[in-house]
């Protein structure tokens, strides 16, 4: 590192290199600071030359951290958290906030959940910025660096320092087109078994899963959409088999394929009920066991804390129950 007095640090580069390290782009960098492309490369040539590293280079998916700058960034997000911690103010006042809040979540909470709790957050804190991540981006370095305030998804053996909570059960039901003959019978193990199935999967982790969970700084998460397991070994109890006609990792490409075809997929229930009408779908209970699963709001039992998260997990917590 080439010799400098952190007296005189010009700090807003720190706030470049966490915004680099989050966004992996000059440009949306810039766009999340304020800042010009100009100005973002600028304050990056100034850390280079202060941190004797080249600290980002460019790869087929943006920015890449060097080895030292994936070493500096935990600690480095750590301190910019605590000082905006320190400069909160005691009392959080949602509609004065500026405060952006930061949830992961997939695609169904995406469509299930997420919208009712926008318009909540649009309507007591209108100065707020809202963004949503995605799950395979990575939950817990998220959640322990401060870069996201909340998730939401399914989890299971949840290292100490998280604090879950469940918010609601899902059960999962089969849906074909409304104008498919098959919409007019019963679901049968064997009708079910003749019908070509389209499969959904997490994009890049459903072949790292094990039994449907994939784990993450030993934080284990459902990433398995479909019930594969439950299903085969029903069809297998009676010599049945069964033909994929589509995988996809898109649930609203799922609901639209399904309306327009002859397939069947397996979806949760408060996503087809919500699609049924516009996507003109058929329910039909799983003619086999199908156990519900939790779906869960976690959060870093120190982050967790701030009165504006606090705020915003009881937000979570008044939507859930509606649903």
């Amino acid at each position: 590192m080439n010799k400098t007095h952190f007296s005189s640090f010009d700090l807003n580069l720190l706030r470049v290199f966490d915004a680099l390290m989050e966004e992996r782009s000059v440009t949306r960098a810039g766009e999340r600071l304020g800042l010009t492309q100009s100005a973002i490369s600028h304050a990056l040539s100034r850390l280079r030359f202060v941190l004797d590293d080249e600290l980002f280079v460019r790869g087929p998916d943006g920015m890449q951290p060097t080895r030292r700058a994936a070493e500096i960034a935990p600690r480095l997000r750590q301190g910019l958290l605590q000082l905006q911690l320190a400069l909160t103010p005691a009392d959080f006042i949602p509609e004065q906030t500026t405060r952006r809040f930061t949830i992961i979540c997939g695609e169904y909470i995406g469509a299930v959940l997420i919208p009712a709790l926008v318009a909540r957050l649009r309507e007591a804190a209108p100065l707020a910025e809202i963004r949503i991540r995605p799950s395979n981006m990575g939950v817990a370095e998220a959640l322990v660096a401060g870069r996201a305030d909340l998730a939401i998804g399914s989890f299971r053996r949840v290292p100490e320092w998280f604090a879950c909570e469940t918010l609601f059960k899902e059960t999962r039901v089969w849906v074909v087109s409304d104008r498919h003959p098959a919409a007019s019978q019963k679901l049968t193990l064997e009708r079910l078994a003749a019908l070509p199935h389209l499969i959904i999967t997490a994009i890049g982790e459903d072949e790292q899963a094990v039994a449907g969970y994939v784990v993450d700084h030993g934080l284990e998460r459902l990433v398995t959409r479909s019930e594969v397991g439950l299903l085969q070994g029903a069809l297998a109890a009676w010599g049945l088999t069964r033909a994929i006609g589509l995988t996809t990792p898109h649930f609203l490409a799922a609901l639209a394929v399904v309306s327009h075809s002859d397939m069947a997929a397996p979806l949760p229930r408060r996503l087809a009920t919500a699609f049924a009408s516009t996507y003109h779908l058929k329910l039909f209970e799983p003619p086999y066991a199908s156990p519900p699963f939790e779906i869960m709001a976690l959060t870093h039992r120190e982050h967790g804390n701030e009165p504006a998260i606090l705020w915003l997990r009881d937000i979570v917590r008044q939507i859930a129950a509606t649903l």
